[in-house]
Parts: C-alpha cells; sequence; structure tokens
C-alpha cells in the first residue's frame, strides 16, 4: 500500500452500496461540476459526486449531502467531473521518465490507466528490466497495466546487438507472474509470424494459453 492506493473493491460492495442509499456517510463529496456523461453524449448540470475509501458511490442531486458523517466537501465551482482517460498503447521508456514520474504527469492531463509496452527496457535488461517497471508502476498514482513486449529481440542478431532474448517460457513464466500483465505486445517482426517461425508462434501461444 502506499499514498496513491485504494482498498480491493472486493472489500468495499457493502460499504459503497451503503453510502449510495445514504445510510453510510460519504468520505468526501464533490460539488458545484457539470459531470460529463460519455453515455449519453451530455453535460448533467448540477449534481455532487459522494467518495467512500477513495471510489465513487454515487451520483447524486445538488444539495443532496446535508452535513451527515462530517465528510470533506470540495466545491469545484462549476467545474466539469469526468472519467478519466485511458490511453490504449504507450511506450513509458520513451518519456524518458520512471513509471511513478511519468504517472504524476499524465494525471495531470486527464488520464488515469494506460497499457504501456515496455519493448524498450525489455530489449536492453531482459526480464529483470520488465519486472522492474512492473514493481515501478505497482506504487504509481495511476493504473497501469502491461502488454507484455513481443519481439525481443527486434529483429535478428545479425542486424542489433540487444541485451534481451525473451523466449517463450520466459513470456509465459512472466504471464504466470504478474497479473498486471494482461496481454501480447505488438508484433512488430511479423514476418517470421508468416513465415511459421518457431519461436514467434511459441510467444504467441504462450498468451493465447491464458486467454
Amino acid at each position: 500500500m502506499n499514498r496513491f492506493s485504494v482498498a480491493p473493491l472486493s472489500s468495499l460492495t457493502q460499504t459503497l452500496a451503503g453510502v449510495a442509499s445514504g445510510t453510510i456517510a460519504p468520505d468526501l463529496v464533490i460539488t458545484g461540476g457539470r459531470i460529463l456523461s460519455t453515455y449519453t453524449e451530455r453535460m448533467l448540470p448540477e449534481k455532487e459526486v459522494w467518495i467512500s475509501h477513495g471510489r465513487i458511490a454515487a451520483v447524486k442531486p445538488a444539495g443532496t449531502y446535508a452535513g451527515q458523517g462530517k465528510a470533506k466537501v470540495v466545491d469545484v465551482k462549476g467545474g466539469i467531473i469526468a472519467p478519466g482517460l485511458v490511453d490504449p498503447h504507450i511506450h513509458i521508456e520513451s518519456s524518458m521518465m520512471t513509471a511513478c514520474a511519468y504517472a504524476e504527469a499524465a494525471l495531470l492531463n486527464g488520464t488515469t490507466t494506460i497499457f504501456c509496452d515496455s519493448h524498450e527496457i525489455g530489449n536492453v535488461c531482459d526480464t529483470e528490466g520488465i519486472e522492474w517497471m512492473l514493481e515501478d508502476a505497482r506504487v504509481a498514482p495511476l493504473n497501469i497495466y502491461l502488454t507484455l513486449p513481443s519481439t525481443i529481440p527486434a529483429t535478428s542478431s545479425d542486424l542489433e546487438t540487444c541485451g534481451g532474448d525473451l523466449t517463450p517460457h520466459k513470456a509465459g513464466m512472466l504471464f504466470d507472474a504478474w497479473p498486471e500483465i494482461v496481454a501480447l505486445g505488438e508484433k512488430m517482426d511479423f514476418v517470421p509470424v508468416c513465415m511459421g517461425d518457431e519461436r514467434s508462434h511459441g510467444v504467441i501461444q504462450e498468451a493465447l494459453k491464458r486467454g
């Protein structure tokens, strides 16, 4: 746990239901804002958001909160309250920052979740580099998921000197050890796939075995 952590949702369902129904007081109330509904593509005026244990419990009509429980009240004074943006593909290393540093910069621009392909650090530092990035990501103020780099090295040893060598066996071990790895990253060197290369298909198969 760290200063950005929230309790697992599985441990909060009853509490959040109580807050939403009004039987449990919220910890935080955000009022005075307009809510952007991405479902209806409309702006919802005069709403307030009730939060408990760092999670949104309910969206209520403005003025619903009457001081129960002495929740902290934040008036955003007409600002827009919007869902966080999701970046489906990014290379954190290209920003020349760590996962935590990148996260704090991304949050300032509304991004709350990213799916990163740690191809660069994997090519230089092999699985140790990928795991270091995952450890850093676990304490970042951002939802960070990894798509496992599928092509390390990126080409053949005749064309590059690479510090990493991600075999199908290593790929399988990473998938099993890190729940943050949710998919296989882009297959840049696609020609061996088309030619039936055993190693390339082995990496793909390790991902497919795990859904």
